[in-house]
């Protein structure tokens, strides 16, 4: 066995549910999140190479995961399918942290995917908006544009989450970190 697929195997292992994770956060459901993982890997180790630690891997594939995730919504622009995400709903849990829960992602979901990304980014990952745009290869400017867009569309459509507009923009230290269950990312 080579030494790229030894990493695939410890990064599923390791880090598989963080990924999985990741990906549901930017597509809201369980299917569309399978399959763009599965993209995102084959993307990361098509070759027959990769990266050869579970660090360099995990940040590759997660690299891969955002911009297959942008690049789909980008060909269904062109090609519009059906929105089966109301026919994939489950039943909200009645307390009031899952109808937060439900409320942010359904909040997050109605946003463009190139917002939905900076701002998961921002608040799931942490990153500061010139971070963000090292890793998407856009400028800064065009990062702060997205987050400010997408806190204000949030507001004026959802509601406040507490997110701060000023700590979008400016990728301060004090921000909000999104974690999934389980406390870890």
């Amino acid at each position: 066995m080579s030494r790229w697929s030894d990493t695939l195997d410890a990064l599923m292992r390791e880090r598989g549910r963080a990924l999985y994770g990741y990906a549901f956060v930017l597509t809201g459901n369980a299917a569309d999140a399978d399959d763009l993982l599965q993209d995102a890997l084959v993307r990361a180790f098509k070759r027959g190479k990769g990266p050869e630690d579970v660090t360099a891997a995990h940040a590759y594939v997660k690299r891969a995961i955002q911009t297959t995730f942008i690049d789909t919504h980008r060909r269904a622009n062109v090609r519009p399918r059906r929105d089966s995400r109301e026919a994939d709903r489950v039943i909200a849990d009645p307390t009031q942290a899952s109808a937060t829960r439900d409320a942010l992602l359904e909040a997050v979901l109605s946003l463009p995917p190139r917002e939905r990304t900076c701002l998961v980014m921002r608040y799931f990952d942490g990153l500061a908006s010139p971070a963000i745009a090292a890793e998407l290869g856009i400028s800064p400017g065009t990062v702060r544009g997205y987050l400010a867009s997408a806190v204000e569309t949030l507001r004026r459509t959802h509601g406040d989450f507490g997110l701060d507009p000023t700590d979008a923009l400016e990728g301060g230290d004090e921000h909000v970190v999104i974690l999934t269950k389980g406390g870890t990312r």
